[in-house]
């Protein structure tokens, strides 16, 4: 039996494998040829940003495979917006950690892209197992 081969999957996975910039570039390319298709990739690919659906609840599970000092390194390429909506899902202390890790020396863009890709890795592979939902619908309530 022939395995069927989803290629919109393998086009999102592909795009998520990819810098900010890249897919900017990719997705931009892949609009003028094909707008509508375009649209639907860009609905469905997950960016850091969309951190900001998580529930309590799932950040926690997040917590239990990345560790607070990469979530500080990556959180210093994210939005205030974003940044203050994660610190206010946490503890005094573990908050401080984070505050403290966004504080620190400078470091390279490029280690603030990793930590953000280390973390989108753990965080794709949660929805897959359906550990956690990253819902853009505000209307829906996870339980």
């Amino acid at each position: 039996m022939k395995k069927k081969f989803d290629g919109f999957k393998a086009a999102i996975e592909m795009l998520q494998g990819l810098d900010l910039a890249s897919q900017q570039a990719l997705l931009a390319d892949i609009a003028r040829r094909d707008p509508e298709m375009a649209v639907k990739l860009k609905q469905s690919l997950v960016t850091f940003d969309d951190l900001r659906y998580l529930t309590v609840a799932m950040m926690k599970r997040l917590l239990q495979d990345i560790d607070l000092d990469v979530l500080g390194l990556a959180l210093r390429g994210a939005s205030k917006e974003l940044t203050e909506h994660l610190l206010g899902m946490f503890s005094t202390n573990m908050k401080r950690d984070i505050e403290d890790s966004l504080r620190g020396k400078p470091r390279p863009l490029s280690e603030v892209m990793e930590a953000q890709r280390k973390i989108m890795d753990v965080v794709n592979r949660l929805r897959e197992t359906g550990e956690i939902v990253l819902s853009k619908d505000k209307s829906e309530k996870y339980v």
